[in-house]
């Protein structure tokens, strides 16, 4: 399996673990919604999009596949295990490449929204373990990822029909890791049992993540469109990813 690294993203037990998820919109249309850039999410949200990419990974593969949002095709599945607590709530693309329409999904007001438009992940499996890997520090994981994703090619995103404009590549990147601009180191994440890639349930680190994050500030209760994608190669293989949600922010 090591050697097949389009499975790295549906299973588990190759090095490299890559998702595509979709975007959030950004607001050039204050009267519509507001993109939280990089530089000011730590002040707004409480951290910087590198660690919000830490959290979003952690809660995304610590969820068993019959709740895990990246399986849910409908939505309902979206505050699965979400925090009362946090300032932010995260939205999800698919497991993988592909596409999905979700029109039950419920999200409290006054929540910051926070989700990938693509974005990777490398997480060391131990030797001994079935595709059991010699990358176990962050520098030697860093490049292994770094070696299989290739150019993204297109980023979109919209907001109840208002296109997210300069979605930038290199404005938007977020990454967990030793090198600039990442801002979080390696972490670790915890796969259940029934999880994901269906492998042994236990902590698995180092991992190392990079991709293109959006935050959006609360939007007003009510329904909105929230639409997101984008496209690019990994281990030289074209991928893309074409998300909606049809959501409701819920009234305090």
């Amino acid at each position: 399996m090591k050697n097949n690294r389009w499975q790295a993203f549906t299973a588990a037990a190759v090095t490299a673990l890559m998702l595509a998820f979709a975007a959030r919109p950004s607001a050039s249309q204050a009267h519509a919604f507001a993109v939280i850039p990089p530089n000011d999410a730590q002040a707004q949200a409480g951290m910087n999009y590198g660690t919000w990419s830490v959290s979003w990974w952690q809660y995304v593969l610590s969820k068993a596949t019959p709740n895990n949002p990246l399986l849910d095709l409908t939505g309902q599945d979206c505050a699965v295990d979400q925090s009362t607590s946090s300032r932010v709530f995260f939205l999800v693309g698919t497991f993988g490449p592909g596409s999905a329409t979700r029109n039950n999904c419920s999200v409290p007001a006054g929540k910051f929204l926070f989700f990938p438009l693509l974005n990777f992940i490398d997480i060391h499996v131990p030797e001994g373990l079935p595709g059991g890997d010699t990358n176990d520090t962050v520098p030697k994981l860093w490049k292994d990822l770094q070696s299989f994703i290739g150019p993204v090619t297109e980023l979109h995103a919209s907001v109840d029909g208002v296109p997210v404009s300069n979605l930038v590549p290199a404005m938007f990147r977020a990454c967990a890791g030793l090198i600039p601009p990442c801002t979080a180191p390696g972490f670790s994440v915890t796969l259940p049992e029934n999880n994901l890639f269906g492998v042994s349930a236990m902590v698995y680190s180092p991992a190392v993540a990079d991709g293109y994050y959006l935050m959006l500030a609360p939007l007003p209760p009510g329904p909105h469109t929230i639409k997101f994608g984008g496209a690019g190669t990994f281990n030289g293989t074209p991928f893309s990813v074409d998300i909606t949600y049809n959501l409701i922010v819920s009234p305090r």
